[in-house]
């Protein structure tokens, strides 16, 4: 009878699979469907030879969960066919940021990074709200207006294309070039769709490696100068890649904050009752991107691979399988959110899976939310009326990267002492917040909150009892075990290790993604690892006295490795942070056998925290 019953949730999953995406009914109106998957089979694999996740926690965990990665080209062979190379638009996503993994990933993310810290982001604050003025101006003589094209387009392409160098006049041509490129992500795109994406990927290859001449011969201040530079000076980008780069920057740094803008607009407008409350309550725009992110965002799948065999929820995937997190999914699972197909703007708490996770976390994610909140915040300060015009607003035929066709509104400008009155209003007091949380229930994966530090020390005890099994971490070899010993000869910590030693090190280092307000380490809490950090910003504290702020390159955590104690200290994410774990069994063996590098390491902690003995 179970087997029976077993029997018909599969094929009652695959229905539901089959009419979400690869029916435009599915397509246009996914959150009843995602609702009606995760019931029937929260896991399931698809006919077309996919794993499927659908609750929050499985999806947060598949971004983050170091047995994951990428490995495209089997993915693409399997969704497009043998012959998938004859396709411009898919050949070209090989080696693209968003599709690598290892040092690949890692030295392309690096050139970048430096572009989009929160600093930066700030600075750039003041030039989005005048922007975001500009463009109303006519909106407002014209008393409302297409305000997707006339806003939602123009704001973040003009922003991206300043920070890139993209001259203004050439940005107008990208709008439908990348609709037409993006047809790609989706599951079943048609021939005339592939033809389409083809012509634009190679249209824009050409205009790229124009501009990267002219960058080479004339530079300037912006990013793309800065890159044709670092090609010049050791990284040694080829022009395809500065190519492939630059193109992801600049398409992404739009499009999916256009259609963020779109489907948010949207959503508010027909929620007047929260758009209320915002006029009530400036505060509540510091969270409004991210309940419009949860909504209803542009994302609303992420693609991986096992790297390894994983448990989720009872099912075992073996290593070698592609799993496609359903973000939209995840982000209207009742588990973790109250009231989830009800758009809150009191929410708190929300982490909406929209952004990704783990080492592809997106580097533009602080840049959209900057002009998401001043867009909106602008919006309701200058407008007293909104509201949809006639026209019923469509959605484009995709599912992966949601967004509208178009968006008319009616408008009509606040007085002056309204937006006055908006801007000045001080919170409601008492305002509850309307996020639920739920008890996280093991299902393998790498969970959230506080069971994460003891899932990571269960990993490390199952990579060191035994490296080779299939629930293990894959030892790191080749090119990610270069790139890791490389990123250990950063920190001078190692500096009296061998180069066989640095290696031993390698081999069973991964990495582990952490975000703001993560624990690397708890003080007082046992120390199965240490951390050496690739990319972001952490706070080292004792008892509640800030000691210290570490980044790139620094390790932390090694105290109590080495001394074989608790941890002396608390370190507290900042930042977004791509971090690689170190064994501590490997580490107390190194130095068991090397007195020379204990003595030096021992020195070294000495002096970067004298005040802990």
């Amino acid at each position: 009878m179970s087997a029976m019953s077993d029997d018909f949730q599969q094929r009652n999953a695959e229905a539901i699979f089959t009419r979400l995406f690869l029916t435009p009914e599915g397509r246009a109106n996914p959150y009843p469907l995602y609702h009606q998957l995760r019931q029937a089979a929260p896991v399931h694999r698809a006919k077309l030879g996919m794993w499927v996740l659908s609750r929050y926690d499985d999806c947060w965990a598949a971004m983050r969960d170091p047995r994951l990665g990428k490995d495209y080209a089997p993915q693409i062979e399997q969704r497009f066919g043998p012959d998938w190379r004859r396709h411009r638009s898919l050949t070209a996503g090989e080696h693209s940021m968003l599709n690598t993994t290892g040092p690949e990933h890692t030295r392309l993310r690096k050139l970048v990074t430096k572009s989009f810290t929160p600093r930066m982001i700030e600075n750039l604050k003041p030039t989005i709200e005048k922007v975001v003025n500009q463009l109303l101006d006519p909106v407002a003589e014209a008393g409302g207006g297409n305000v997707l094209e006339a806003v939602g387009f123009p704001l973040p392409v003009t922003i991206i294309g300043e920070l890139l160098g993209v001259p203004e006049a050439d940005r107008p041509q990208f709008r439908e070039l990348v609709r037409d490129l993006v047809a790609i992500f989706e599951m079943q795109p048609t021939p005339e769709q592939l033809a389409s994406a083809d012509a634009a990927q190679i249209t824009i290859e050409t205009y790229f490696l124009k501009l990267i001449d002219v960058k080479r011969r004339h530079p300037g201040e912006d990013l793309l100068s800065a890159l044709v530079q670092a090609g010049n000076t050791g990284d040694r980008l080829s022009d395809d890649e500065l190519v492939a780069l630059t193109a992801l920057l600049f398409e992404a740094g739009f499009e999916t904050t256009t259609n963020l803008f779109g489907n948010g607009l949207l959503a508010l407008l027909r929620h007047p009752d929260q758009v209320a409350l915002l006029r009530r309550d400036p505060s509540l725009f510091a969270n409004l991107p991210d309940e419009l992110l949860r909504y209803d965002g542009t994302a609303q799948l992420a693609n991986r691979v096992t790297e390894a065999s994983v448990e989720v929820g009872g099912v075992t995937i073996s290593a070698g399988e592609q799993v496609f997190a359903l973000l939209g999914a995840g982000n209207h699972d009742p588990a973790r959110f109250a009231n989830p197909d009800q758009l809150d703007v009191t929410r708190t708490d929300i982490q909406p899976l929209t952004f990704g996770g783990g080492v592809h976390f997106c580097l533009g994610a602080a840049l959209a939310r900057a002009e998401i909140e001043i867009t909106f915040r602008t919006l309701l300060q200058r407008f007293d009326y909104i509201e949809l015009a006639a026209d019923e607003p469509r959605f484009q035929d995709r599912l992966t990267l949601r967004g509208l066709v178009d968006l008319n509104v009616e408008c009509r400008t606040a007085s002056t002492a309204r937006a006055q009155v908006v801007a000045d209003t001080a919170p409601i007091s008492g305002a509850a917040p309307a996020t639920a949380t739920a008890e996280y229930a093991e299902r393998g994966l790498r969970p959230r909150a506080a069971a994460d530090l003891r899932w990571r020390a269960e990993l490390r005890e199952r990579i060191e009892s035994d490296p080779a099994r299939r629930d293990s971490v894959p030892l790191r070899t080749g090119e990610r075990l270069a790139a890791t010993v490389a990123l250990l000869k950063a920190n001078s910590l190692f500096e009296r290790c061998s180069a066989a030693e640095l290696e031993q090190l390698a081999a069973t280092a991964y990495p582990m993604s952490f975000d703001p307000g993560d624990l690397l380490c708890a003080e007082g809490g046992e120390s199965p690892e240490c951390y050496i950090i690739e990319e972001g910003q952490a706070v080292v504290t004792v008892g509640r006295k800030g000691v210290a702020t570490v980044g790139e390159h620094d390790v932390v955590g090694e105290r109590g490795v080495l001394l074989d104690t608790v941890r002396a200290a608390t370190v507290t994410a900042m930042t977004h942070m791509i971090t690689y774990a170190i064994s501590r069994e490997r580490l107390r063996a190194l130095v068991a056998d090397n007195r020379a590098a204990r003595e030096w390491m021992l020195e070294e902690m000495h002096r970067r925290y004298p005040n802990l003995r």
